[in-house]
């Protein structure tokens, strides 16, 4: 069907176009002055903007004014607007026969398929336009009407004589209502009229793949692959023949000679690419055989951008991680690099634990790049990997002058009170958070550490709520905030409330976390869920929690329930 689509969509095109109907002379020389303006400033000047206000004039003098109507079709930009106009223009002279084609250009460009079929039904009586016929039989043909679409063929063949495109035509109208043997019988037909023609070889391949007859459908691809080997239009169908086949060798050895193709575009050649890696299985199925797909792109333009990108993702993918690192570095030696270059570098080397050299090409990143804020929080995160939290804060302090916004601003300071909070200095912490929130009231992350450090060190629970509260609306399906909010409630004896959205913070975990699952042990102990307390315990410990920690809290459940026992005594 994707054929019929395309055909269809190109006949409105040929059917468009201008022409010039037989004008009625105006009722006043005023009129006639402002519709011959409006026609000088649209066909000469092509100022469609006046011509439309001067058309507008008329047609307030005189709404039945047909010149006027017929220009106004055409200075409509709505496809709804301008084939009403013309609609009213051929209701002034309904025997006009370049009104109706107008009409019916535009009928189908407003999607009014059944009035341009009325239309064309009137207009091929007389025309001697082949293309008309074919717009009418695929217009019924798109309503299912097969018979009617083949009687207009029919009709026109009487008139034309053979023409190709009504017999393809024909066959696709076949295939679509399921009769093979008069689908057949047409390929065959138009291979026998013209042998040499690749498209029909083709089609007569989509006749055989329709049959399931395979061995036929290769033959006459292979046929018309024969007669022109340089037509991308022979490839791309073959191609799609075998990818409806499930045969991807034989696929990827199509796209292996589509990308040696001068006439195919390089952003069509990169479609490729990204049809055959984008989807993880297949990509690794496939690997050796497209491998020599993107190795050759490369070949072929080493200079784009995307092509190198791909390769490099490539050679990533194929362990050849030094080999990768080597060429996008020859890459950019002597040069000023890219955003991406370098962002493409500095990852790889991070994937390779290289961090010394991270930091070199951070330090490269932010010199030419310095408002790229990822530069700046890579570079403050790996120095306080390395406990150097001091020089972290510095860096984000320096970032601070490139921000560009109020919410890089936000994420700075929220990260620069993480920073103080793990070295201990609780104030600072809180003065950085309350600079972050300052700048962006709705930082999700800010709001979640700020009220998980207030409920650790228990200081303005209330606050800390709110704070949770907030981060989980705006971010409500995330664990960690969940957590928090859990964690705050718990803090503050509420531990229903605690346990209800801890069990959210459970079943939206994805990284099997040993915090939460610790955490919802201490919820459902304060409920004295004893044995449930010590299953997320245990939990915990396999996720990797401190063993210590663990054995902690079953000391002390242990404590308090002997405890419990000796009061009852």
């Amino acid at each position: 069907m994707k054929r019929v689509v395309f055909c269809f969509a190109l006949a409105v095109v040929l059917f468009c176009g201008a022409f010039a109907p037989l004008h009625t002379v105006a009722q006043s020389s005023k009129q006639l002055t402002l519709y011959t303006d409006a026609l000088k400033r649209y066909l000469i000047y092509g100022d469609t903007t006046t011509a439309l206000r001067l058309v507008n004039q008329v047609l307030e003098a005189d709404s039945t004014y047909m010149p006027a109507l017929h220009l106004l079709s055409r200075l409509e930009r709505d496809p709804q607007k301008a084939w009403q106009s013309a609609e009213a223009a051929l209701a002034a002279d309904s025997t006009n026969l370049h009104l109706q084609q107008q009409a019916g250009d535009l009928a189908l460009r407003a999607q009014q398929f059944d009035r341009a079929k009325q239309l064309l039904t009137t207009i091929t009586k007389e025309s001697q336009n082949f293309d008309h016929f074919r717009v009418l039989a695929l217009l019924h043909h798109m309503g299912k009407e097969r018979k009617q679409a083949i009687a207009v063929l029919d009709s026109a063949e009487v008139r034309f004589g053979k023409i190709d495109v009504f017999n393809h035509l024909r066959q696709q109208i076949y295939l679509d209502g399921g009769e093979l043997e008069k689908a057949l019988k047409c390929a065959l037909e138009a291979v026998e009229s013209a042998p040499y023609d690749p498209a029909n070889h083709i089609a007569l391949a989509g006749v055989y793949a329709a049959s399931g007859v395979d061995s036929l459908a290769d033959v006459s691809f292979n046929q018309a692959i024969a007669l022109d080997k340089t037509n991308p239009a022979v490839w791309f169908e073959y191609a799609r023949f075998l990818d409806h086949k499930s045969r991807h060798t034989e696929m990827l050895l199509v796209w292996r000679n589509v990308i040696e193709l001068e006439q195919v575009p390089l952003q069509t050649k990169l479609s490729i690419v990204e049809s055959v890696t984008s989807k993880r299985d297949f990509y690794r199925k496939n690997f050796l055989l497209i491998e020599p797909i993107i190795e050759r792109m490369y070949e072929l333009y080493p200079d784009n951008t995307s092509v190198v990108d791909n390769y490099t993702t490539h050679l990533i993918a194929a362990n050849r991680v030094e080999e990768a690192l080597v060429m996008l570095k020859r890459k950019i030696a002597g040069t000023e690099p890219t955003l991406e270059q370098l962002n493409r570098i500095i990852e790889i080397e991070y994937y390779i634990d290289r961090t010394d050299s991270v930091e070199l090409y951070l330090d490269k990143g932010i010199e030419l790049y310095p408002t790229h804020d990822s530069f700046w929080s890579l570079k403050s995160w790996l120095q306080r990997k390395r406990g150097d939290n001091k020089g972290a804060i510095n860096t984000l302090r320096t970032a601070l002058k490139y921000a560009e916004d109020s919410k890089a601003k936000s994420s700075l300071w929220g990260n620069i009170g993480d920073q103080y909070y793990e070295i201990g200095k609780d104030k600072k912490s809180y003065a950085a958070y309350d600079k972050a929130l300052f700048y962006n009231l709705e930082n999700a992350m800010v709001l979640n550490n700020y009220a998980y450090h207030l409920s650790v060190t228990e200081k303005s629970l209330k606050n800390a709520l709110k704070m949770a509260q907030r981060a989980t609306e705006l971010s409500p399906n995330n664990a960690t905030y969940l957590d928090t909010l859990a964690w705050v409630y718990y803090k503050l004896g509420r531990y229903e409330e605690a346990k209800r959205v801890m069990q959210q913070a459970m079943s939206f975990d994805k990284e099997k976390s040993s915090e939460l699952a610790l955490h919802y042990g201490d919820i459902l102990d304060a409920l004295g869920s004893t044995f449930m307390a010590q299953t997320y315990w245990r939990k915990a410990l396999e996720r990797g929690a401190d063993a210590e920690i663990i054995q902690q809290r079953v000391e002390a459940q242990q404590q308090r329930l002997n405890e419990q026992k000796g009061g009852q005594k």
